[in-house]
């Protein structure tokens, strides 16, 4: 008898007013390793059961007061008191008695004299099984716990009689009660949704013949009319003849395991502000277009829209007006656009227009089947008259303005990568011709060409003379509200034009191929300085450097940081690189290993502006990723919504479950800094913890320790 209770040894209660018996069974059981306690009376015997809650019972019949028959009863109706094996001890030896003694519900009878070895065997035998019993309860219990938790229910079903047998999880899941269901294959189906039915049947019946597991994902229809999505599975069993005797399955409730993965692929592809596409998407379907374009040598344009002067709406009326604003502007758009077409669909021969939002205030809309190219600009002056009629934001009318700029295939470039970045040069033009026009691209020289040619050529001086300055935001841990690191943020101290940003010149480092040596010097630079800060006695914080994908994906990376962090001595925790998902996801298996080979290094890794873009979650579970940003766009939805946005906690649900950190980006308000804590994000940054400062302001805000651990 294996013995796995919680006590050193099975505990057995006597019961017996013989203080002889007693003895003599006690001697028995403890020669064969139980634990024992005694009673005199049935009376004694059920307080004691209640707090010894022993293991076995041992009962005499022939008892003053309560006898063993009624002690038995009761024992039986006690808590705990089903389960335990009881043993009848008794002179009695007829089959009244014997009957009686069954129907008081013991377990099993020995007649005295008692034999001290067969009393032994008798009671280790009753043990042994009685644990095997338990066991098999709890393991059924266990299982039908985890069935639940997983919404899985099992089934089986006898072709033979068309009897189907559904577990009590199944009928819950059918929205009925046990009793309720018929018990049949056809009631079965009864609940399968109309256009689901036929399907499972057939898979289920191809049992018979096929012998292959069956799986088929359908609907379940509830009695209130609400749909539930589930996975069946099942397998035919037969005999040695081969002959069908049942057909066994389960059922898994996948409802929100499909609603997640909907909202994952909207995350994926769509803009989450306004639900139109998103630049990824954008740019896959205008490949498709352009594939089309090319075999019916017909024409297509991309029109880029940018709103006038947006950032006052922000400045002035706040980021929930503004986005307010963008989600009207969109909905006009899609009115303007083409009225008698749907928006948003996938690329096919009917379609001939497709819209998105880029980011921010930005727009691009995919014209397709064009006779000629005035129709895409007659398109274009339609969207500005009908975005110059005032929006109602509530209470407040604004009037907005647009600049579009257009690019045609195949005049102004066969790709789609040409044809946006020709239409954004047109739209510039159309802003420094006074906002709120149209223009088409022209590959003649403008001003803004110009213009663009003497920033390039400046930043090749730039980079010589070391004109560009660090600038450090803090991030903090929303814990403890301590600094925990900084992102890195350049700026160009022009000699002319001042302080720039790199909005006004990465653009350029990044076409000039220039943006690889201005990577590698701000690397250099921050490390320099977070050793520096160190030097000085101040915390170790990580520093945050940006990455582009031409450096990610080059052969430099590698050896450089290695150089970087054997010549400042910057232990490599504190330095931590951030790419974009687009950036991850080019060239999989290459970015995997130079990744693997950085985090071997002991340098951090981060997934920046995490959701803007596309991201297989297959490969995103193998890059060597310690952090993912949730991008400001989702933070601001935290509080402009009337419950916390469903996108920015998706992301930390699902950086959860891939064991990442979370730092949230663009935390200007104490509601957003509590809503993140209380759904779990790690870390933040923005305007509310700090804006981008200058070293010696960053160090200012560092304590003096030099044991704090970076993680």
């Amino acid at each position: 008898m294996e013995w796995q209770g919680e006590r050193a040894a099975p505990l057995a209660l006597v019961v017996d007013n013989d203080g002889l018996v007693r003895m003599v069974v006690r001697e028995a059981l403890e020669l064969a390793g139980l634990e024992v306690c005694e009673a005199e009376s049935g009376e004694q015997a059920l307080a004691l059961f209640a707090t010894a809650r022993p293991d076995i019972v041992l009962l005499d019949v022939m008892m003053p007061g309560l006898d063993g028959f009624a002690t038995c009863a009761k024992l039986r109706e006690s808590v705990d008191g089903s389960r335990v094996p009881i043993l009848i001890m008794t002179w009695l030896d007829d089959a009244e008695s014997i009957a009686r003694a069954y129907e008081q519900g013991a377990t099993d009878f020995i007649d005295k004299p008692l034999n001290p070895t067969i009393l032994s065997h008798r009671v280790r035998y009753m043990l042994r099984g009685s644990f095997a019993v338990n066991a098999l309860r709890k393991s059924e219990e266990r299982m039908g716990l985890a069935q639940r938790i997983a919404q899985i229910s099992n089934w089986e079903w006898r072709p033979d009689t068309n009897q189907f047998m559904a577990s009590a999880e199944l009928c819950r899941l059918m929205g009925i009660r046990p009793q309720d269901f018929a018990g049949t294959l056809d009631a079965f189906l009864d609940r399968v949704h109309a256009d689901d039915r036929g399907r499972v049947e057939e898979a289920l019946r191809s049992l018979l013949t096929k012998r292959v597991l069956c799986k088929v994902e359908h609907r379940v229809v509830l009695p209130a009319g609400v749909e539930v999505t589930v996975i069946l599975q099942a397998e035919a069993l037969s005999d040695g003849q081969q002959k069908e005797l049942s057909v066994v399955g389960t059922a898994q409730d996948i409802t929100d395991q499909k609603q997640s993965e909907r909202e994952i692929h909207r995350l994926a592809y769509f803009d989450s502000l306004t639900g139109l596409l998103n630049r990824v998407s954008f740019k896959d379907r205008v490949t498709q277009a352009l594939t089309q374009a090319r075999r019916r040598h017909t024409i297509l344009a991309t029109l880029f829209l940018d709103l006038d002067r947006f950032k006052i709406v922000n400045d002035t009326l706040g980021h929930n007006i503004g986005d307010l604003l963008l989600q009207s502007v969109a909905d006009r758009l899609a009115e303007f656009v083409r009225p008698s077409d749907s928006v948003c669909q996938a690329v096919g021969d009917e379609e001939n227009h497709l819209l998105a939002r880029l980011g921010g205030d930005e727009f691009t809309v995919l014209l397709t089947n064009l006779h000629d190219v005035q129709d895409a600009e007659k398109i274009a002056r339609r969207i500005m008259v009908g975005l110059g009629q005032p929006f109602m934001i509530e209470g407040h009318e604004i009037v907005v303005t647009a600049s579009v700029g257009i690019a045609v295939f195949p005049d102004d470039g066969d790709s789609v990568d040409a044809l946006l970045k020709h239409a954004d040069v047109a739209m510039y033009r159309a802003k420094e011709d006074g906002r709120n026009n149209v223009q088409l691209y022209s590959s003649r020289r403008t001003a803004s060409v110009n213009e663009r040619a003497k920033v390039e050529d400046a930043l090749r001086y730039a980079i010589e003379r070391e004109e560009f300055a660090l600038y450090y935001q803090p991030q903090v841990d929303l814990r403890t509200n301590g600094i925990v690191g900084a992102e890195v943020l350049v700026r160009w101290q022009h000699p002319q034009r001042g302080l720039l940003s790199p909005a006004e010149f990465l653009p350029a480092a990044m076409d000039t191929g220039l943006i690889v040596m201005m990577d590698e010097w701000v690397l250099r630079a921050a490390c320099r300085q977070n050793q520096a800060w160190q030097g000085r006695g101040l915390m170790p914080v990580r520093v945050a450097v940006n990455v582009s994908h031409s450096l990610i994906h080059g052969s430099s990376l590698l050896p450089v940081v290695e150089e970087v962090l054997r010549q400042t001595g910057l232990p490599p925790a504190c330095l931590e690189l951030e790419l974009t998902e687009s950036i991850a996801m080019r060239n999989m298996d290459a970015s995997i290993a130079r990744l693997t080979a950085l985090r071997l290094l002991g340098v951090q890794l981060c997934i920046d502006d995490f959701g803007t873009g596309y991201s297989s979650l297959s490969y995103l579970q193998h890059l060597p990723i310690s952090r993912v940003k949730i991008d400001r766009s989702f933070i601001r939805e935290i509080v402009t919504q009337s419950t916390p946005a469903p996108i920015a906690l998706a992301i930390i649900a699902l950086a959860r479950s891939l064991n990442l950190s979370v730092l949230a980006e663009g935390v200007e308000q104490e509601a957003q800094r509590k809503l993140l804590l209380m759904h779990g994000c790690d870390e933040a940054q923005g305007y509310f913890f700090g804006a981008p400062m200058p070293a010696e302001a960053f160090a200012m805000m560092l304590p003096v320790s030099a044991l704090r651990q970076v993680g």
